[in-house]
């Protein structure tokens, strides 16, 4: 092999993604678009997400040796500004390069061919701070519409059963404000258990010490906020110039039984959840990186392998190792 083709091979990518509470990285082999590596940081102040990002860019690119033209960054961008123009447009700085978060979300999942066939999808991006509901031509790029509610959230869940919990079992007299957020963070933890368990035990500042919390207690809790936001996600796919051909859930709420059933229940589409959607944005973000530096070099991709995807996904998440994409460049 040359030199050359042989540096090509062992070249890595990077993506970001930026979250509200959580910001996550994944480098990838250009060979193969396998993962490198993958990191997460979490519960950083509002203010703080974009540094808290391009802080893990830069020391996951230091130690993967991502150069900045080979770096991307997803951000979150103004819904009603989405439709002017295409999801995957790139802007670039002087140390990465910048895209929406909608296109690094659309990118990851064309590599997977899940959206093989779809012409227009619904991507339901359900993150910590709200939701986020785009209509989307996978192909191209062209965004139809996209809006935001703050009415739906991780965080509209957990203050949700704070009080609930506050309310039946009492909080200790001395409890402080850390204490406070400790349980906000224990509450947090707990939801994403109840994706996958029956039962998750909640350390707080309550009378009688640790509280269980089932999953049916807290169906409950947050039904009325679910059946607002399979709603107001109907509403806003019903205005769309075309009909939809499937509704993807994305963000870390995608793990929700409860969100999953109703949507799939009252929608009338398919809706499907890719493994882990928590961290997919930021692996689309590295794949586009990937299909940049290939377009540099005029390089095809040296190994394909495609993802066999069947055309639901289960209720219980799996954790295992990232699979490989094909290009869609």
């Amino acid at each position: 092999m040359p030199a050359v083709e042989a540096e090509e091979a062992m070249k890595t990518v990077l993506g970001v993604s930026v979250g509200s509470t959580t910001a996550r990285a994944a480098a990838l082999a250009i060979a193969d678009e396998s993962v490198c590596s993958a990191g997460v940081v979490r519960s950083f102040g509002a203010a703080g997400q974009v540094a808290a990002a391009v802080q893990l860019l830069e020391t996951t690119a230091a130690a993967q040796h991502v150069v900045p033209a080979d770096r991307v960054i997803a951000v979150p961008d103004d819904p009603a500004g989405r439709a002017k123009r295409s999801a995957y447009a790139m802007h670039e700085a002087e140390r990465f390069t910048v895209v929406s978060e909608l296109g690094a979300q659309l990118r990851f999942l064309r590599g997977t061919g899940q959206l093989d066939g779809i012409r227009t999808v619904a991507v339901c991006d359900i993150g910590a701070s709200g939701t986020t509901v785009s209509l989307a031509e996978p192909a191209t790029g062209r965004v139809l519409i996209s809006r935001r509610t703050t009415l739906f959230g991780g965080k509209v869940c957990d203050n949700a059963v704070r009080d609930y919990l506050l309310s039946t079992y009492g909080a200790d007299e001395l409890v402080s404000s850390s204490g406070v957020d400790a349980l906000m963070v224990a509450i947090g933890l707990a939801r994403e258990q109840l994706s996958s368990l029956r039962v998750a035990e909640i350390p707080g500042p309550f009378v009688a010490g640790a509280v269980r919390l089932w999953r049916s207690s807290f169906d409950e809790i947050v039904e009325s906020a679910v059946r607002y936001i399979e709603g107001w996600t109907a509403s806003v796919i019903v205005d769309a110039p075309q009909s939809m051909n499937a509704l993807v859930m994305v963000g870390g709420c995608a793990h929700l039984p409860i969100l999953r059933r109703v949507l799939r229940r009252d929608l009338r589409l398919p809706v499907l959840v890719p493994n882990m959607p928590e961290s997919l944005t930021a692996h689309g973000a590295a794949l586009l990186a990937s299909d940049a530096a290939r377009r540099r070099t005029r390089r095809p991709l040296v190994s394909v392998k495609t993802i066999e995807v069947p055309p639901t996904t289960y209720d219980t998440p799996t954790y295992g190792p990232m699979a490989r994409h094909r290009s869609s460049a």
